[in-house]
């Protein structure tokens, strides 16, 4: 959500190239907005990637090409990621990852909190909040968008919104839609 994660993840997969060490990228074929033989950031900046239905089609490439180090764009966006995250780590083989962990409900991605427990570095890059321009960890699904949990988009769809704004919003949403209050009788 223009925070820089997948210019961060771009940022380590070149570096490893510049020391001559061996990479594979992998990007979601769902996610189109730019085509998907390279992982592009909003910036414009891109690497070459495969583009993958599921996390068994990133074996298969690896057991192929043998990278030491694989990038993943959109992890959540990929069935069987974290079982393939898993493989190559046990293979001693070194991923980056690049993801959203929250839809636009709020909600995690499933999958999201194993690879979080199993990462030994995780690197959060808030977006600008598109509201109030504080730091933007959600995801906000404008209310005019389509309904399917996945949907790939960028502003056309989307905005990043601080926890603040984001909350507002879904308050809104449901205020519009008669729906009961995201902060009635609970946590």
């Amino acid at each position: 959500m223009w925070g820089g994660k997948t210019e961060a993840l771009i940022s380590r997969l070149v570096r490893a190239r510049i020391q001559e060490i061996p990479v594979l990228a992998f990007n979601p074929k769902k996610n189109d907005r730019y085509g998907t033989q390279d992982i592009r950031a909003h910036s414009g900046a891109m690497f070459p990637a495969l583009p993958v239905l599921s996390g068994a089609d990133i074996l298969e490439a690896v057991q192929r090409d043998q990278p030491a180090v694989v990038g993943i764009d959109e992890f959540f966006m990929i069935p069987g990621a974290l079982a393939a995250v898993q493989t190559l780590v046990k293979k001693r083989i070194k991923v980056v990852v690049s993801t959203l962990d929250l839809d636009s409900e709020g909600v995690i991605w499933e999958d999201l909190g194993q690879l979080l427990a199993m990462a030994e570095e995780v690197v959060k890059c808030p977006a600008v909040c598109a509201v109030c321009k504080a730091d933007a960890y959600f995801t906000y699904r404008k209310g005019f968008a389509p309904s399917e949990r996945l949907l790939v988009g960028t502003d056309d769809f989307y905005e990043p919104r601080c926890r603040n704004c984001f909350d507002e919003g879904q308050e809104a949403k449901r205020a519009a839609t008669g729906e009961g209050s995201l902060f009635e009788g609970g946590a």
